[in-house]
């Protein structure tokens, strides 16, 4: 015989007791007598209308106060709504309502004059048709350098609904951007420039399991250092990439921290960024003040690396107090610690060394806008969720870029090319996250909802019993 505890035994009589009041309130409801179905059918007076809102309003209540009993370790709650979907206007909703492609094209073509000669008026510089205002018009020019549309994410876990609508919308932007090229040229002589997709994967993102405290000091080890975990995350992630290319008809290409911090203007940049790294640690990192660059530990087996870069040390050549954007004259050396194995350096020196540093999401978002500001042979566009809009924006990027376009007179008058997702967010109103920072159990009950496929692609895939098409087909189709 199984044993009830008096909790149990309460929450039982908590259940039993709501079932109760909801059957009472449904029986008349389930009348089988001509007469309670005629009054039930009835068409409403006048007099009757506060009456049956009482009524409804009672049962909603009843079965809110049901919902609640079922689960008594895990209350789950209900909500109501009338399930029609509204489209209020504003800030940018308003501003692009009727058109998002041809403003970032005229702004890519604008990039090029800038890049030409920037004193120069914007019809002298094409001089091909323009519109009455001077500026220029889609359907006579096109962008002439290569578009790329960046997307980015950190594997440590399998993709979710945000992840998912972020890479749809890159793939679907790209599509659209191609679509109007093809449009404008089909009525012009014009050479279309490529037009592809390039994510970024911050494999220097932490592993669980692999974080520890040393002297009120964080150290981590990143998913680059532990490669089969990597291995695993990735299989989804180019699942994906794989379906949106093929249906959208856009090439891609992967890319890792290392290869980002290769780039051959990453030396000049890094100059500019640690011989202003007394102003930028404070900005970029209000909580701890320092710069967060960081470097795993070289000795074989280890790889741990400061995770807030507050023990770096840096070795900054005296050139550099009257700074000049030049990769020849750079020259600074950056001291990392590591707890077991002790210090170990990077010159900018020496470009082969910076494919081992690591960065925090500001620092490293700064450093992506700089180079993408500084590339004349490509038109860089990014793809971000709405998290990252904002405040976040000002504070942690063009507070900074507009400081370094103003001392260094680099990308004057320019500013990077953004795109924001919409956020899927939860019952409370909070973005959809990853297991890292939700609490054990957190979307325990979207399994019962039905609506688990939206926390990782992987659960998409068990939803829909197959390889992930049919549940990622439809975010697609809502994204477009």
């Amino acid at each position: 015989m199984a044993i009830v505890s008096p909790q149990q035994q309460v929450s039982l009589a908590h259940r039993s007791e709501a079932a109760q009041s909801l059957i009472k309130l449904l029986s008349p409801l389930l009348a089988a007598d001509a007469d309670s179905a005629q009054a039930t059918a009835q068409v409403a007076q006048p007099g009757d209308t506060l009456l049956q809102a009482i009524s409804c309003k009672e049962i909603l209540s009843a079965i809110e106060t049901l919902v609640s009993t079922l689960c008594p370790e895990n209350s789950i709650f209900a909500t109501f709504h009338d399930g029609k979907v509204h489209d209020p206007l504003g800030g940018g909703s308003y501003a692009f309502q009727k058109d998002l492609v041809e403003p970032v094209l005229l702004a890519l073509l604008n990039d090029e004059i800038l890049a030409n000669d920037k004193r120069e008026t914007l019809a002298n510089t094409l001089n091909r048709g323009v519109t009455s205002s001077g500026l220029p018009s889609l359907q006579t020019q096109l962008p002439t350098r290569p578009i790329v549309i960046h997307a980015g994410a950190q594997p440590n876990n399998s993709p979710h609904a945000g992840t998912l609508v972020v890479f749809c919308y890159a793939f679907c932007f790209a599509q659209q951007v191609k679509k109007r090229m093809e449009d404008v040229a089909a009525n012009a002589d014009l050479q279309l420039p490529s037009v592809t997709v390039e994510v970024t994967f911050m494999d220097t993102a932490p592993v669980i399991g692999h974080e520890f405290d040393k002297n009120q000091i964080q150290y981590q080890k990143s998913y680059r250092e532990v490669p089969d975990n990597l291995d695993v995350r990735m299989l989804d992630y180019k699942r994906v990439l794989d379906l949106l290319s093929k249906w959208s008809d856009i090439d891609f290409r992967i890319v890792y921290q290392s290869e980002f911090f290769s780039h051959p203007s990453m030396p000049s940049i890094l100059g500019y960024i640690i011989a202003n790294h007394e102003t930028l640690g404070p900005q970029l990192s209000p909580k701890h003040g320092t710069l967060a660059l960081r470097a795993a530990c070289p000795v074989s087996g280890c790889g741990l690396a400061e995770k807030h870069g507050r023990l770096n040390m840096y070795s900054i050549d005296t050139s550099l107090e009257s700074y000049v954007m030049d990769a020849s004259a750079t020259d600074a050396i950056i001291t990392f610690h590591c707890p077991f194995h002790g210090p170990h350096t990077i010159s900018l020196s020496k470009p082969g060394e910076l494919s081992r540093l690591e960065a925090n999401a500001p620092t490293r978002n700064l450093i992506r806008s700089m180079r993408h500001l500084l590339d004349k042979s490509v038109h860089h566009v990014r793809i971000t969720g709405s998290d990252y809009a904002g405040m976040y924006q000002e504070v942690f990027l063009y507070r900074p870029l507009a400081n370094w376009s103003s001392t260094t007179g680099l990308a004057t008058g320019r500013t990077p090319h953004i795109l924001y997702a919409p956020l899927v967010v939860d019952w409370s109103g909070a973005k959809l996250s990853k297991s890292l920072y939700v609490r054990e159990g957190g979307y325990e009950t979207m399994e019962l909802f039905g609506t688990d496929g939206l926390c990782s692609f992987a659960q998409l895939k068990r939803h829909f019993n197959d390889d992930g098409q049919e549940g990622l087909r439809r975010l697609w189709n809502e994204v477009k």
